[in-house]
């Protein structure tokens, strides 16, 4: 199963992204990855200590040296970090940009990992190079925070089946739901005035848990008694269950 991940206007896909995968290896019998495709490049070797290999993997893929299969790169670039298998994006933008436009094809070949994947489109502003991979997805989920411009806009966004430019490829019966992060800047929708509003399009709020998310950075698993009480995990697996299940049963969460 694939998920993808991104965001309009707000904050906080990148560490929704990585918190969802987390969840998703403690469902999933054959664990998850975290695919990092933003093209207006990488964060994630920002967050995480990873191995000189890891850091730009995606590049790579996209730019073999040799005869190895999509898959084969994939699975020799990643970095477990907990439980997650992790894929890293360039940070330089141009060098992330071109990764979408590679010399082997590599998104057919995620459907070909074991688990879930779950990948980090970046923003979705117009012209970007990821509708395929949106497209391919069985999920988008588009991260907001609860503040009003925020939420209002990228609710717009969905309503217009994503689409801000006559370019835009847009929303071509994906399924794509809201995930509210509760972020403690700016003015913020209360969370029951929101929920009413967007109905079932929002599929999950995520609250502000900075220490939480710096223990799965430093490769904490859902699992881990620190995180036990974590509002944060806790809602994240809310989320994944929800998401998995009825994509799965080819529904749209709600």
């Amino acid at each position: 199963m694939i998920i993808t991940v991104g965001s309009f206007r707000g904050l906080g896909a990148s560490t929704t992204a990585f918190a969802l995968a987390s969840a998703a290896a403690a469902l999933h019998p054959d664990g998850a990855w975290l695919v990092e495709a933003d093209p207006a490049g990488g964060v994630f070797a920002g967050r995480v200590h990873l191995a000189p290999f890891a850091i730009g993997g995606l590049e790579r893929v996209a730019f073999p040296t040799d005869r190895a299969t999509a898959v084969e790169a994939l699975h020799e670039v990643a970095q477990t970090v907990g439980q997650v298998n992790v894929v890293t994006a360039p940070a330089d933008s141009f060098r992330a940009f071109a990764c979408h436009q590679p010399r082997l094809p590599w998104i057919p070949a995620l459907r070909e990992l074991p688990g879930t994947v779950v990948v980090d489109v970046g923003r979705m502003r117009a012209g970007t190079p990821v509708w395929p991979l949106v497209q391919t997805a069985d999920q988008l989920l588009m991260v907001t925070s609860a503040e009003v411009s925020a939420t209002v806009a990228s609710d717009e966004w969905l309503r217009a089946g994503g689409r801000v430019s006559p370019s835009d490829a847009g929303l071509q019966g994906q399924r794509c739901q809201l995930v509210v992060v509760e972020s403690p800047s700016g003015i913020a929708f209360p969370r029951s005035a929101l929920s009413s509003e967007l109905g079932d399009r929002c599929v999950g709020w995520l609250p502000w848990d900075t220490n939480a998310v710096d223990l799965l950075h430093r490769g904490a698993a859902h699992s881990d008694r620190r995180l036990r009480r974590s509002s944060l995990v806790q809602a994240t697996q809310q989320l994944a269950t929800k998401v998995l299940t009825n994509a799965s049963n080819g529904e749209a969460a709600a």
